[in-house]
């Protein structure tokens, strides 16, 4: 059951919207079920929703949600679930290698994302995450790293048009692993590969990792930015660690996005562990801090008047 500090985060969440409004602009808060990935894909959502959040992303290897054996029980569930709490679900395909260098790996990935494609259509989910991909050995250059990717993009963005599922391009690949030297990489992949309406997904996490920069990466990927995957690091590994646990300055990225007018989704996507719940609510907290140092900072700014005397 998740059950503790479930109190605090349902106040956090409650309120989240008021401060969205007031302090950060336009964005939409969401929560991963990465967060709660030691329980059935059942239990993670309707634990989340519980504690008032309302857009979640499925992440498709929780138990009871893998993309070749979900039972129909299970995806009436969840779409029971949605229409009763309101949910609008994304989804996060099992996590592949969309660059696999051979024509039998490709095969496999392919499959995998068109069978979570066909798991949107189902559930009439809008967004499916999809990742730029990772440099399968070092003998692969970065840029024909690249090249591998746009293959598999090609052949799942026309799969995701027939569908209508918005593709959200995500940035993966880093150290030795790379195939993205720099941001602009990722929104060539986009154009050059994806379908018109392929939007960029920023995983702050792995900008870290990719020596990017957070902020910078959001900067030149406003324009097509859909949504953040939120979780911090300290620089090192893909922790997933809660917001303000690693080194990323929150309050500069959130206040871009919130000065761009940007109304995107701000996706928790915060590792499992013992105690997800104070997680998530630590994370909300240091939102809703970014919020009011916001709130206060427009507020500084704005003119003031004096009477006539």
């Amino acid at each position: 059951m998740i059950e503790p500090e479930s109190s605090r985060v349902g106040r956090m969440a409650s309120s989240m919207g008021q401060w969205m409004e007031a302090g950060i602009g336009l964005m939409r808060l969401g929560v991963s079920t990465l967060l709660f990935s030691s329980h059935h894909i059942i239990d993670a959502v309707r634990g989340i929703a519980r504690l008032g959040h309302h857009r979640i992303e499925l992440f498709c290897e929780l138990a009871g949600l893998d993309v070749d054996t979900v039972e129909d029980a299970t995806i009436r569930r969840l779409a029971e679930l949605a229409d009763e709490y309101g949910l609008d679900y994304s989804i996060h395909p099992p996590v592949v290698n969309t660059a696999a260098f051979d024509d039998d790996e490709r095969a496999v990935v392919i499959h995998k994302y068109r069978a979570t494609l066909a798991l949107a259509e189902r559930l009439g989910i809008g967004d499916m995450v999809i990742h730029s991909g990772h440099r399968p050995c070092v003998q692969v250059s970065a840029e024909q790293g690249r090249e591998l990717a746009r293959r598999t993009l090609r052949a799942v963005g026309e799969t995701a048009g027939n569908v209508g599922v918005r593709l959200l391009l995500e940035n993966t690949g880093w150290h030795e692993h790379a195939i993205l030297d720099t941001p602009g990489d990722l929104l060539e992949l986009a154009e050059s590969a994806c379908p018109p309406d392929t939007a960029i997904l920023l995983d702050t996490g792995h900008a870290v990792l990719q020596h990017f920069g957070v902020v910078d990466c959001a900067r030149i990927w406003l324009p097509r930015l859909a949504q953040v995957h939120a979780h911090d690091n300290a620089g090192e590994f893909d922790d997933h660690l809660p917001l303000g646990e690693g080194v990323i300055d929150w309050s500069s990225l959130i206040g871009l996005l919130a000065g761009a007018g940007w109304d995107g989704v701000f996706m928790l996507e915060l590792g499992a562990c013992d105690d997800a719940p104070r997680r998530l609510a630590d994370s909300l907290d240091l939102v809703a801090r970014c919020a009011d140092t916001r709130r206060e900072m427009a507020r500084s700014q704005m003119p003031t008047t004096r009477s006539d005397r």
